[in-house]
């Protein structure tokens, strides 16, 4: 290769690379220190399933099954986990989890930045500093940079300028032969197919719909734009139509088959989904774009932060040069579907907003994803592009004679200005307004800050200087106007999430109350399931010492960061026990999951008129649910926190403490017991109850005292019991009197010798850890897998759920079963019955099980399409037995159970895939190797 040769290589790759570098710079914290991001989705959700996901990979495994969330749900088929997508594997396979997810983020960024940079060049025909000023805004605008807590949206988003590279590209070039059109068609469908796979498989299925229509109404623009003979006939017309939109029409096609191992199981889940028949009106206009949220989203704010799914902001200077673009609309035909797109794209933003949307949002497709502001991503592509198109504009007028300058740029100058005035003094008039027309709690109403209002008067007055002080611009890549923009998108950048790191201790280290839940299970063949009922409201105990560590290395911000992810550790939140080797009953997710039978289940459980959406219970569940719904969902550890705990003085300067997290109420007549009594020497009890005083009876330890005692007051509400000897009590039996219910809030063993005591908990509890959090052990749980003898049919879930919360209904010893089965309820025998756990892996669970009759063998793990059962070898049915769990009957004797997962859908996508790619790589090989060789010739 001669030197000319590779000057012109290293020319063309030289914004390529200068692309990568401000993505770098701007990205600096992420790319070139150790501290990760660690709040949000990114936290909760994206680190959980890319660790389980990087597990599989690198044990040779494809995750069909998720045993850890929702008491078992479909892992693969939830495409959010992007366990296909070609760019996570490297990461996945070199990196931890936290670096994994900041290499994806600055890698897309870069690739976002690439394509717009082409698209620029190769369809609106832009200088190389307009292209590059194009893509810097686009990847590190405020809308792009924003999403990187939902790295799968970002993964897909980064594609979108390139469908436009390949669609775009030629097309000013005016008419071809049909032959050659032909092959131009069938190399942009493989293109548009390579990248709608991309997208589809990053698993954010709403970008690739975002994607789809507007490159649908940009190509039908396009071509509306192109007729310039109205006389022709319709079927002429209808054919150039035809094959001017027929590449997107071949890659959706084919992309659908590429991804059909994704797909496939992603479209049977939404059949069992929570959405299934798409969400309700309401809820897809949830998080518009709020008219009055217009200024502090598209004017960049510095030091103020915003709800991350309205941010779209460029700097006073990129709206200015993308309002001379805009004005020149009428001399560069090929930037005008750009401009449609954008355009509809922001009054689609707006949502409930427009009266379209609301239209819209009854249709197919729409009726399956929230949040219109999404489509904010095409107005910021199309902002970025008119910018750098704006740049040309001025650039060329830049060296000609000032009134000439004056007279082609005053008008679109004036004007842009105007317009951010008028955002500018909308922002400031958006708080009062708000009284009248309230704004969402995401992102309350605020007034444009000192720091903010001075950024602007110094962004405007800099760039004042520059006109006034113009210097002659030949063909520099960087102008001073670039570095002017770049430097106040920086500055302004300074506030979003990317800039909000901490150190790695917030997802690596372990607290307490995981450590003692992985220390319990270590023998346990099966991990029994927790539910986290704690909020994050507590201070750490070791607050104090975190503050002294990192008061030297970290900001403010990133130390609160830092503790709120060490709260959400230490309640195990939602996913992270999918991060951690745990089972959790509920989950979260704002897809496609849950299920519907698991959201219908959890009404048992629930307030009256309440469900769950994303899956968390502890956003409902104002006190621990009742013991039997518990021990039915194998809840084996429940955690709460201390801060509705109470300290009361029953003696001056002494004072105890009580548990006051399992409020029960003993009926007129009943009793309940204390599970769980620890040996503590005590010689009395006290109480804090409501209600009629009922009755407490006693067993110490070697019968030295077995007697009934009437609680004496000792105060409001507080009641007290002594015995003449310090004792360790054996049990403890609360009864209520028989004409009156008795309310416990609380109640603890005291010492009054020596001043100490010892909470209790009543009901079948015992408190396993006490710490930041308390960690309580289910001691009447039942086990994952057990048998019972009485069953009944119901037609649907609904049917069950009613007859499940019945007052008669014993989960111990009944199943609900759906259908209309014929199997016929028997006695079971409690002698000589077994079930024990010999395997139990995500997609296989091997039982055996010994009955001296005919039973119901119930395993409260999820139904689902895929699972099959096989008794000694030979299959049997499968049913769903109370609304969601497994269930097979078993005949009398000894016998080896097998449960296993096998997908038809995936193996069904799996060949779809493989004749999607044959067909692709087929199709890559003749319209672009043909081209090769031709030219080689």
């Amino acid at each position: 290769m001669n030197k000319s040769r590779l000057t012109h290589h290293v020319s063309r790759l030289f914004p390529f690379l200068v692309i990568s570098g401000f993505v770098l710079l701007f990205f600096q914290k992420m790319a070139f220190s150790n501290l990760i991001l660690a709040r949000g989705d990114t936290f909760l959700y994206f680190y959980p399933y890319w660790q389980a996901a990087a597990g599989a990979l690198r044990n040779g495994r494809v995750p069909l099954w998720n045993p850890n969330l929702f008491m078992g749900a479909p892992f693969l088929a939830n495409s959010q986990a992007g366990f296909f997508y070609p760019l996570n594997w490297p990461v996945w396979w070199l990196l931890p989890t936290p670096y994994a997810v900041s290499a994806s983020i600055i890698v897309h960024l870069m690739i976002a930045g690439w394509g717009t940079y082409l698209v620029g060049r190769r369809v609106l025909s832009l200088s190389r500093a307009g292209a590059l000023l194009a893509a810097l805004l686009f990847a590190l605008g405020g809308y792009l940079t924003a999403q990187i807590e939902h790295i799968n949206q970002l993964q897909g988003l980064a594609w979108l300028p390139w469908f436009l590279v390949v669609l775009g590209s030629g097309r000013a070039a005016g008419n071809r032969r049909m032959r050659g059109e032909r092959r131009v068609m069938l190399r942009q469908g493989t293109a548009v197919a390579a990248l709608f796979s991309l997208q589809l498989l990053a698993g954010h299925t709403q970008t690739a719909f975002i994607t789809g229509i507007g490159i649908a109404l940009y190509l039908i623009t396009d071509y509306g734009l192109r007729i310039t003979d109205f006389r022709s006939r319709i079927t002429h017309h209808a054919l150039r139509f035809a094959f001017h939109v027929l590449p997107l029409v071949i890659g959706v096609v084919l992309a659908g088959l590429i991804t059909a191992v994704q797909l496939l199981p992603t479209l049977e889940l939404s059949q069992f989904s929570s959405r299934q028949g798409g969400l309700a009106v309401n809820e897809v206009l949830s998080f518009s774009l709020h008219p009055l949220l217009l200024g502090r989203s598209l004017l960049p704010g510095y030091g103020q932060s915003l709800f991350s799914e309205y941010v779209a902001f460029l700097p006073l200077t990129a709206l200015l040069l993308a309002g001379v673009g805009l004005w020149h609309w009428r001399q560069r035909r090929e930037v005008r579907p750009i401009i449609v797109v954008a355009g509809t794209a922001f009054i689609l933003a707006l949502g409930r907003f427009t009266p379209l949307y609301w239209l819209l949002a009854r249709l197919p497709g729409f009726d399956l994803f929230r949040v219109p502001a999404r489509w904010l991503v095409w107005y910021a592509l199309g902002m970025a592009l008119l910018a750098g198109l704006g740049w040309d504009v001025v650039r060329g007028f830049w060296c000609a004679a000032r009134e000439e300058w004056r007279a082609k740029l005053s008008r679109p100058l004036r004007w842009g200005a105007a317009l951010i005035v008028v955002l500018m003094v909308w922002s400031l008039l958006a708080v009062p307004l708000a009284r009248f027309l309230p704004l969402g709690l995401e992102a309350p109403a605020a007034y444009p800050t000192w720091p903010t209002i001075a950024g602007w008067l110094l962004e405007l007055t800099m760039l004042l200087i520059l006109w006034q002080f113009r210097t002659r611009i030949q063909s520099f890549t960087l102008s001073p106007l670039h570095l002017v923009t770049l430097s106040f998108l920086f500055f302004a950048s300074r506030s979003l999430p990317y800039n909000q790191l901490t150190t790695p201790e917030a997802y690596f280290d372990l607290r307490p109350s995981m450590t003692r839940l992985q220390a319990a299970q270590i023998n346990q063949t099966v991990p029994g399931r927790l539910l986290s009922l704690s909020n994050i409201f507590f201070d750490p105990g070791d607050q104090a010492e975190i503050d002294t560590i990192y008061a030297d290395q970290l900001s403010e911000q990133a130390r609160y960061d830092y503790t709120v992810a060490i709260k959400q550790k230490e309640i195990i939140a939602p996913n992270l026990p999918l991060a951690y080797g745990l089972a959790s009953v509920d989950g979260f997710d704002g897809g496609i999951l849950p299920l519907h039978s698991y959201s219908q289940l959890m009404r048992t459980i629930l307030p009256d008129q309440t469900s769950t959406v994303d899956g968390r219970l502890r956003e409902y569940l104002t006190a621990v649910p009742q013991p039997e719904w518990l021990d039915l969902f194998n809840a084996r550890y429940l955690i709460t926190d201390k801060t509705g705990d109470v300290w009361q003085e029953i003696a001056p300067g002494f004072s105890v403490f009580f548990d006051l997290q399992h409020l029960v109420t003993i009926a007129a007549g009943q009793n309940l017991a204390v599970g769980y009594v620890p040996d503590f020497p005590a010689t009395g009890l006290v109480l804090l109850a409501d209600g009629e005083v009922g009755e407490v009876t006693i067993t110490a330890t070697a019968g030295r005292i077995s007697r009934t005692f009437t609680p004496q007051p000792l105060g409001e509400n507080l009641w007290r019991i002594d015995w003449p000897e310090t004792v360790t009590l054996e049990s403890i039996v609360l009864t209520a009197s028989a004409l009156a219910d008795w309310q416990i809030k609380g109640l603890t063993l005291v010492n009054w010798d020596d001043q100490t005591f010892q909470p209790l908990v009543p009901g079948h509890y015992r408190l396993l850890h006490s710490g930041d959090v308390k960690i309580y052990e289910n001691l009447d749980v039942l086990p994952r897998a057990f048998l019972v003898a009485d069953w009944q049919w119901v037609v649907d879930e609904e049917t069950a759920v009613t007859h499940m919360q019945q007052p008669d209904f014993n989960p111990r010893k009944t199943a609900v079963l759906l259908g209309d089965g014929r199997l016929v309820s028997g006695q079971l025998a409690d002698e000589g019955t077994a079930v024990s756990v010999v395997t139990y892996e995500p997609e296989q669970v091997v039982l055996q099980v010994e009955s001296q009759s005919e039973a119901l063998l119930v395993l409260t793990d999820t139904n689902y399409p895929g699972w099959q059962a096989a008794i000694d070898g030979q299959p049997v049915p499968i049913f769903t037995a109370d609304v969601l769990f497994r269930a097979i009957a078993v005949p009398a004797g000894r016998h080896e159970i097998v449960f296993s997962f096998v997908s038809q859908s995936f193996v069904n996508g799996r060949l779809l895939s493989l004749l999607g790619l044959a067909i692709w790589l087929l199709l890559v090989v003749v319209v672009f190797g043909a081209g090769k060789i031709k030219r080689s010739m």
